[in-house]
């Protein structure tokens, strides 16, 4: 398994941005799943195979050893409509169902996450079928936003704040 610093798993996040790639197209690129790479990029790097790492870093241009300047990517404006994949980001909405913590994407249009930046989703990034609204996609059962929470996470504890978090911060961002 790989062992790499958080700084490191930032800067291969960045790195992705900046190329405007999604989290299932690097996944498809080194062969593993989107939610590896999801959690790779939340600093749980030791879940994923040093090898599949290092393609990520390759394909990334991202030399793991060194440091290099962050660069903002330059947002596009389309009108494709897609998702935040970003468990942590306010556009996804956490609720739990049946002891499992699922995420209620809000749908934006772009090819960027308004809420944080992030390279959004226009397919399910499980199977590839066309998005359609929901937490899950109707054709593999998949969820479409992957829990990066550690295990141990009171999943009901932690949705019920995060839904009172979410709804001070849009009321505090309404115009």
């Amino acid at each position: 398994m790989a062992d790499i610093s958080k700084a490191d798993c930032k800067r291969l996040a960045d790195a992705r941005r900046r190329k405007g790639m999604t989290q299932s197209a690097v996944a498809a690129a080194v062969g593993c799943r989107q939610s590896a790479i999801c959690m790779l990029e939340g600093g749980q790097s030791g879940k994923l195979a040093a090898d599949k790492v290092a393609k990520i870093a390759e394909l990334l241009e991202v030399k793991l050893e060194t440091v290099s300047e962050n660069s903002v990517a330059e947002f596009k404006d389309t009108r494709r409509i897609g998702f935040c994949p970003n468990a942590e980001c306010h556009s996804n909405v956490p609720y739990v169902s049946g002891e499992v913590l699922y995420f209620w994407p809000v749908e934006q249009q772009g090819d960027r996450c308004v809420y944080c930046g992030e390279v959004l989703e226009h397919n399910c990034p499980n199977c590839g079928a066309s998005l359609v609204d929901g937490a899950c996609c109707p054709a593999c059962g998949e969820p479409k936003v992957v829990n990066t929470l550690p295990p141990e996470t009171d999943f009901v504890r932690w949705a019920a704040e995060r839904r009172v978090e979410l709804a001070e911060w849009r009321q505090l961002t309404k115009k």
